[in-house]
């Protein structure tokens, strides 16, 4: 797909970004919803539909959040301006993926039922997309980043609480791109250009098509509810399934609703899914990328240890890597000759897109491991000296 670069309009004009204002927010489905839909889909569909609930708000602040989702034409000029090639642009699992891959443009990029500049892009990862905020933060000078689950639903019906759609309570398949509706309402078979269903089918605040065209990644992990985003949901640096909103083109009526919960590891993509930029708001800003790598070697159980360690990282907007030693075997053995035992969080600064440290491990007494600062090796620190190893390899903190 060629697809011409737009040199005389601004990127923040061509994202146009539609403020949404700070308020109360209405996630998920009431119970009784939710034994509804069970009733009229069947007993399979339970734990799909219970995502959905408890119906709960929260309070969110004020953000900006584009109109439509990026487009092709945007994304060519991320390609063009060499955001495949720039790993400061990548968180670092991202970079390391993208390595990996060998992966130049998204996946069905060349897919004719999905070309045209003003046409959603699709086949990207969730690690393109934090790519693509970034270039964008950059060139825009301004916080750009994917909305939280919670922001995306409010600006999906505001506060709303009997909106399964943005433009109401009623199903109207005329006021979206989604998959087969019934006779009279056939799917159209790929994306749509955006503003195609607009204003018709716009959200409260002016925000159109955010259920059909695409997937839209959020930044979240994939939590059950109530929604918090202090509990460690919104880091953007843990390897867990990420949240995806609005259903899409090819699914029809049971997915395309405002509190529909999808969610897939961050280097998944399909000819369903895309993303849509938030702007400002009370989340960081994607950090800067050091000149090392910050490599966390856990686990996915659960880890006292690690969750502490996390929640620094978390409140300092440190990027790093997390190696999971439960489910890479190859990771257990490294701490099993670096340490003589599993025993986690081991942190390593490595070089950027690669795990293992530096500097060799120098030997230590096992018994005098923990909070050892070993040059570029660290193993269960407390907050004080995790800070100072951090800022001695450059990290801002």
């Amino acid at each position: 797909m060629t697809i011409p670069v737009k040199a005389d309009v601004s990127l923040w004009e061509q994202l146009q970004f539609l403020p949404v204002p700070a308020g109360t927010a209405i996630l998920g489905l009431e119970d009784k919803v939710v034994e509804r839909f069970i009733n009229a889909y069947g007993e399979d569909w339970r734990v799909f539909f219970l995502r959905e609930a408890p119906f709960h708000q929260v309070e969110v602040g004020a953000f900006e959040l584009s109109r439509y989702p990026v487009t092709n034409g945007i994304y060519a000029q991320f390609m063009a301006e060499g955001g495949y090639d720039d790993p400061e642009l990548w968180t670092p699992d991202g970079w390391a993926w993208r390595v990996q891959t060998k992966r130049v443009h998204p996946l069905h990029w060349a897919d004719p039922r999905f070309a045209g500049e003003d046409r959603p892009v699709v086949g990207v990862s969730w690690f393109e997309a934090m790519a693509v905020a970034r270039w964008a933060s950059i060139k825009t000078g301004r916080k750009v980043r994917l909305p939280s689950e919670a922001e995306w639903e409010y600006a999906a019906r505001a506060d709303n609480l009997k909106s399964n759609y943005p433009w109401g309570g009623a199903w109207d398949p005329q006021k979206l791109n989604s998959g087969f509706n019934d006779e009279k309402h056939r799917s159209i078979g790929s994306t749509t250009p955006v503003g195609a269903f607009s204003p018709v089918g716009d959200a409260p605040f002016g925000h159109a098509e955010m259920l059909g065209q695409v997937w839209e990644w959020t930044n979240s992990l994939f939590r059950p509810y109530p929604f918090n985003a202090l509990d460690g949901r919104e880091d953007r640096y843990s390897p867990e399934g990420r949240i995806m909103r609005g259903g899409n083109w090819a699914d029809g009526k049971y997915v395309n609703r405002v509190t529909t919960r999808y969610y897939y590891p961050p280097y998944y993509s399909d000819k369903t899914n895309g993303f849509r930029l938030a702007a400002d708001g009370d989340a960081p800003e994607i950090a800067e990328r050091p000149p090392y790598d910050l490599v966390v070697y856990g686990r996915s159980t659960f880890c006292p240890d690690l969750v502490t360690l996390k929640r620094w990282l978390h409140q300092w907007n440190v990027p790093h890597r997390q190696v999971q030693i439960d489910l890479d075997e190859r990771a257990a053995y490294r701490l099993d000759e670096w340490l003589g035992a599993r025993t986690v969080p081991t942190l390593v600064m490595a070089r950027r897109g690669e795990v293992e440290p530096f500097e060799p491990p120098v030997v230590i007494d096992l018994s005098k491991l923990r909070n050892q600062d070993r040059g570029s090796m660290l193993h269960e620190p407390d907050e004080v000296t995790l800070r100072a190893f951090l800022v001695r390899f450059g990290f801002q903190v």
